[in-house]
């Protein structure tokens, strides 16, 4: 039996500019952090020929082009697995529709198991490159690159997508405390509004040209964010954030905003300095800084950290 622990991710700033309508005329950024909530595979061999998964729905199959399960059955195909596997899936947190990468946290974890059960060891870029191969090349998912590498690759990061279509990841380190600080601030609220991100994005690349110089001015804020950041001068990278945030939701038509944007003056300025909703928008969670001393009921929201591992195989046996 093999366990994969794959966390989810929280982008903060430069979400969209990971998209390949985007990067391929100018190149694109995110900050990202993977978070201490988690999707776990669990994959072992059967001793008949069945393939079955255990995902919000069970499927009992003897042939993987049955399965209904896009992204698994794209992952078997990829690793050559045809017959005597289970594979069961669990969230920490329910993580459909909610903007925190977990579709691509799922895709990376089960390659990672995979692999595990081939006998193979696959670091975590190259873990994210396949797993962008899986959804974006084979699955045809209208989405970008952010998630796979944000969830991959553990701790703080800035990821750089290229115009000949490489992507490189730098680690923003953990100096002076900025982790502590950080984890000490962090939240997630759920907005109880679910969404596609897939219908989202392939309607924000249907708008590209309309799009693109909100984009464009998206990126540029990803510098500024980050040298805040590393000097920790949280005033100010608060401020970049709100204006991310008006800039961001800008690019959604949706019917949800207003009850978004409802949520997000709830908590904003009163109990916290700033903040975003996750993902492609229009719902799902929003990560938001808390203030010091402010008293919020533990119901609204969850405290989140940064996980600084990555996809790892925390059980093989």
């Amino acid at each position: 039996m093999i366990i994969s622990r794959t966390p989810l991710r929280v982008s903060f700033v430069g979400g969209g500019t990971d998209m390949k309508y985007f990067y391929s005329k100018v190149p694109g950024s995110v900050i990202s952090t993977s978070i201490n909530k988690y999707i776990y595979i669990i994959v072992k061999k059967r001793v008949d020929n069945k393939i079955v998964l255990n995902y919000s729905k069970r499927e009992s199959v003897d042939k993987v082009e049955d399965i209904k399960h896009d992204l698994i059955k794209a992952c078997l195909s990829y690793v050559n697995i045809e017959s005597s596997i289970e594979i069961t899936s669990i969230a920490d947190i329910p993580s459909e529709g909610s903007g925190l990468g977990s579709s691509s946290s799922f895709t990376v974890g089960l390659l990672n198991a995979l692999f595990g059960h081939l006998g193979k060891r696959v670091d975590q870029e190259e873990l994210a490159r396949l797993a962008c191969k899986i959804e974006i090349d084979i699955c045809k998912a209208p989405i970008g690159k952010q998630d796979q590498y944000g969830a991959s690759v553990g701790g703080l990061k800035k990821i750089y997508f290229n115009q000949d279509n490489s992507v490189i990841v730098e680690k923003i380190s953990d100096i002076n405390g900025l982790y502590r600080k950080l984890n000490n601030k962090m939240i997630l609220v759920n907005s109880d509004i679910y969404r596609s991100a897939s219908k989202i994005l392939k309607v924000q690349k249907e708008n590209s040209d309309l799009n693109m110089p909100k984009l464009i001015n998206i990126a540029s804020m990803v510098d500024n964010f980050e040298n805040y950041l590393k000097e920790q001068n949280f005033d100010l990278m608060y401020r970049q954030l709100d204006i991310y945030w008006h800039e961001k939701k800008s690019l959604v038509q949706s019917q949800v905003k207003k009850d978004l944007e409802i949520i997000y003056d709830y908590y904003v300025p009163e109990f916290c300095s700033s903040g975003k909703i996750c993902g492609a928008g229009g719902g799902g969670y929003f990560i938001f800084f808390k203030k010091d001393n402010v008293k919020l009921s533990q119901k609204k929201y969850i405290e989140v950290e940064i996980d600084i591992e990555g996809s790892i195989i925390i059980y093989n046996n």
